[in-house]
């Protein structure tokens, strides 16, 4: 699990894991020398509840002295509640100077409250590859809200990936590696929230359908690139199964972008609360038509992606 960075969002790294300084080391920890509080002496707290400040003493060579018995005092600030023990409670935002002390060591550190109630992620997250453009490394778009719905711009916090096969994590940029889907997940504070990542591979064209289906069930994410005028159409035969179907930017709110119609194929729209975006069981003989609707003075080409993702089933194919 990585630190991330969001967009205006400072980050501050907490203290690490005593055991990463602890290699070819006796396992005892000798007399602790100093105190230490993240990279910088400055500790961003998202948590909306009471939680322990990250201060720790180490050693000579840096290793985590367990129990030290650390005492915290206000040195000034806002007025939120923190314990000699080290609990702090951001009941709000806010910033407060205390100071750590453990026999005669003693250190100040910036406690800057930034409670978060609650994250949202938009998505999901999608890429084609064999599209430069659509490979791109992608900074997960994280959005955090205190429990008046005002954002948070000030986090601490981790992003996962559940598959690393099919995406891999940086901080909070999400790379593709190859297709398939998985769930990026956000923790910030006591809050987390999770997406979709869905890696589509691009296919010029699609001859024969039942070629989708000699693909692994998992790996039947496909993207189709489509360039149409004004009045022009184009028609994808799909295979018997149960498919999320869509554009790569659903555009229903524009009256001349593409739209999809369906043949021989029973499709609920607002997959995924996404209005573009349909589940369909087709059957026998099924097809996906992607058309733009004409309109006097447009000439403007449209281009994009005819997403196919397969979802679940029986597979029709032994």
């Amino acid at each position: 699990m990585r630190q991330f960075r969001v967009p205006r969002t400072i980050l501050l790294t907490l203290p690490a894991l005593a055991a990463a300084f602890s290699c070819g080391s006796p396992s005892t920890p000798g007399p602790a020398v100093r105190l230490l509080a993240g990279k910088s002496d400055t500790v961003v707290v998202n948590h909306s509840v009471t939680t322990l400040l990250p201060v720790n003493a180490l050693d000579a060579v840096d290793r985590t002295v367990a129990g030290a018995p650390i005492q915290f005092e206000r040195i000034r600030g806002a007025s939120i509640p923190i314990t000699a023990a080290g609990s702090v409670t951001c009941t709000r935002p806010g910033d407060v100077v205390v100071r750590a002390t453990l026999g005669r060591l003693s250190t100040a550190l910036l406690i800057r409250c930034r409670p978060v109630e609650y994250l949202q992620i938009p998505g999901p997250i999608q890429f084609v590859l064999g599209d430069s453009a659509l490979t791109h490394p992608m900074l997960l778009p994280i959005a955090a809200h205190d429990k008046n719905g005002r954002p948070v711009e000030m986090l601490a916090g981790s992003v996962t990936v559940l598959d690393s096969a099919v995406a891999s994590v940086r901080g909070s940029t999400i790379r593709p590696r190859a297709r398939g889907t998985t769930i990026a997940s956000a923790r910030v504070g006591n809050r987390s929230a999770s997406i979709g990542v869905h890696i589509y591979q691009r296919f010029d064209s699609i001859e024969a359908p039942d070629t989708l289906l000699r693909v692994r069930p998992k790996q039947r994410l496909f993207a189709l690139p489509l360039r149409l005028q004004p009045g022009e159409f184009r028609r994808q035969r799909v295979p018997p199964g149960d498919w999320m179907i869509t554009t790569l930017t659903p555009t229903d709110t524009n009256p001349n972008a593409m739209k999809l119609h369906f043949e021989n194929a029973s499709c609920v729209p607002n997959l995924l609360n996404e209005s573009g975006r349909f589940g369909c069981r087709t059957g026998t003989g099924a097809a996906v038509v992607v058309y733009r609707p004409f309109s006097a003075g447009d000439t403007a080409t449209a281009t994009g992606y005819l997403l196919l993702r397969w979802l679940f089933g029986v597979d029709p194919l032994p």
